[in-house]
């Protein structure tokens, strides 16, 4: 009697083991991440960070009055600028620019300079000759005696997005990150054009 109730227990408790085995999901595996994904996700959450910055600065700055007169909105913009360029003055390139999403990006651009007509070249040359001297840096305002050349059209997909508050500038072979209101150079990525 004891061995029928120590096999009954022994299939029992093995019926159990396997219901329990079968109940269980398998883990499941997450599928490897796009690597442009993450440099972007990365680019991405540095932009964030930058705009925290720039709102709290902005708000010590003040709003400013619609009905302002353009003197009072470039007193503003100088000072959202001197702000910015104070918050940050730790800012080096790479910051923004990583050395992953340089790469990244400079491969992007240059697939898509090589699928490009000659005609779109040459406008972006003819454009980049009026900028001979100028050699773009973190922290520095934009010179409004240089013009701010048309960005490609064609580049603006392959690109991370932004938000509205910056924008994309070719400069040479720069790239350049900039702060449309306060005029400022955020980050810049070198030979990220081809010549």
């Amino acid at each position: 009697m004891r061995r029928a109730l120590d096999f009954r227990s022994l299939l029992i408790g093995g019926t159990l083991a396997l219901v329990a085995a079968g109940g269980c999901k398998k883990e499941e595996t997450k599928p490897a991440e796009n690597p442009t994904d993450t440099v972007f996700a990365d680019f991405a959450k540095r932009v964030d960070g930058y705009m925290k910055l720039r709102k709290s600065v902005a708000d010590s700055v003040g709003e400013l009055d619609p009905t302002k007169s353009q003197a009072e909105i470039t007193a503003r913009a100088t000072k959202l600028a001197n702000s910015i360029i104070a918050a940050r003055a730790q800012a080096r390139p790479g910051d923004i620019f990583t050395p992953e999403l340089s790469a990244l990006i400079a491969t992007l651009i240059k697939q898509e300079y090589s699928r490009r007509s000659d005609s779109v070249r040459e406008t972006r040359e003819d454009q980049q000759d009026e900028l001979p001297d100028f050699v773009p840096k973190v922290n520095q305002v934009y010179p409004t005696t240089y013009p701010l050349a048309t960005f490609p059209a064609t580049l603006l997909p392959i690109l991370p997005p932004l938000p509205k508050a910056l924008e994309y500038r070719i400069v040479q072979h720069y790239l350049v990150l900039r702060d449309v209101e306060a005029n400022v150079i955020l980050d810049v990525m070198p030979n990220a054009v081809p010549m």
